[in-house]
């Protein structure tokens, strides 16, 4: 929901922005600037959430993760953050941003139930996450910001 906002408010802050462009200086009324909440600087956590959605979608995990529908090949990201899930060694575990990025480094760990945890562990091995914490961290946030709350 928090993505969503600032999705939002960029687009607002771009439209009002070209408002009256065509015009080319012919209206009278001044120029306003965006409202505060669109001009201010990412934070951290903003940042990480905007980078780990670039690499969803770069890695291609978007195709699994983000896809609805029955039969889907992964669980989808909306469905992990904040839930118990059932593991396929038994366990229940609450997703939560530290089993996330554990689950990142060593995904085999943490296959869940009804699901095949070969092509997740070959995507994270292609990728060599293990050697990019930045990239865990980034994919870690948006994963849980895709999350209920």
């Amino acid at each position: 929901m928090r993505l969503l906002r600032w999705a939002v408010a960029g687009a607002l802050a771009l439209l009002a922005a070209g408002c009256g462009s065509s015009r080319q200086g012919t209206s009278s009324v001044p120029a306003s600037s965006p409202p505060s909440y669109a001009s201010e600087p990412f934070t951290h956590e903003q940042v990480l959430v905007e980078k780990g959605a670039r690499l969803v979608v770069a890695d291609g995990c978007s195709a699994c993760h983000l896809s609805g529908g029955a039969g889907r090949a992964a669980p989808s990201f909306m469905s992990l953050a904040g839930h118990r899930v059932k593991l396929a060694d038994g366990r229940r575990v609450l997703i939560d941003e530290a089993l996330i990025r554990d689950a990142l480094r060593r995904p085999g760990a943490f296959a869940m139930a009804g699901y095949d945890a070969t092509p997740m562990i070959r995507a994270v091995q292609r990728a060599d996450l293990s050697a990019h914490p930045d990239q865990i961290a980034e994919l870690a946030a948006f994963i849980e910001q895709v999350g209920p709350e």
